[in-house]
């Protein structure tokens, strides 16, 4: 399960953002290729569970899957698809670049004031 080492780097990436003691974190939103290799509901426990007991306690894991983008060297084509064998859908050339779908990081982290 590499999902729980993913949820604990992605804590690591939060709580470095977090400029210092005055501020909580809300929502920590991630983007994950359709080609990662990550399982998102995985992931989502993973880090409910880590953070417990933790400053992070009470923070929401919003995860966002990047479709497969793909692009034909041959015929120019740029394509999505959700097929794992990989050819052009104008021109059946397997001659084929992977443009989008096997990435994996921290878009975005949302705080708020402790105060609130």
């Amino acid at each position: 399960m590499h999902e729980l080492s993913i949820a604990k780097e992605i804590i690591t990436i939060v709580k470095e953002s977090i400029p210092d003691s005055t501020w909580k974190v809300k929502t920590v939103k991630v983007k994950v290729g359709k080609l990662s290799g990550v399982l998102i509901d995985s992931l989502k426990f993973s880090y409910e569970s880590i953070v417990r007991n933790t400053e992070l306690e009470g923070s929401q894991i919003d995860v966002e899957e990047i479709p497969l983008k793909l692009f034909c060297r041959k015929c120019l084509n740029e394509f999505d698809t959700n097929d794992y064998i990989f050819y052009c859908v104008n021109c059946n050339s397997s001659e084929i670049e992977v443009k989008a779908g096997n990435e994996l990081f921290v878009s975005e982290v949302e705080l708020k004031s402790n105060e609130d």
